[in-house]
């Protein structure tokens, strides 16, 4: 049979413990950055959820005035069932593509 030397001392414990962290550093690692970055998921999704307006918010509404020399001209626009009239450009125009 072996000898199993069971002893529960501090400094047993400390080097158990240094060996278990340099064995599962980098998972260890992992699963904090993944845990924290759902943490932060989480908290701007509440922050989102809850910076909603609330129920009893009313928005300034602003009072728009024209003159009348702008409702005339707005007046004197054409329809889209009206004639339009055509521009011409003066003179024949030539393709410069064509030999």
């Amino acid at each position: 049979m072996k000898n199993i030397n069971l002893s529960i001392s501090l400094p047993a414990i400390k080097k158990a413990f240094f060996a278990t962290l340099h064995r599962f550093h980098i998972i260890i690692f992992v699963v904090t950055i993944l845990g924290g970055l759902v943490v932060v998921v989480f908290l701007l999704n509440n922050t989102i959820i809850s910076s909603e307006k609330p129920n009893d918010y009313t928005p300034q509404t602003n009072t728009t005035t024209f003159d009348q020399a702008t409702i005339k001209r707005v007046q004197e626009l054409k329809t889209r069932d009206q004639n339009i009239d055509i521009i011409v450009a003066p003179g024949v125009r030539t393709n410069p593509f064509v030999e």
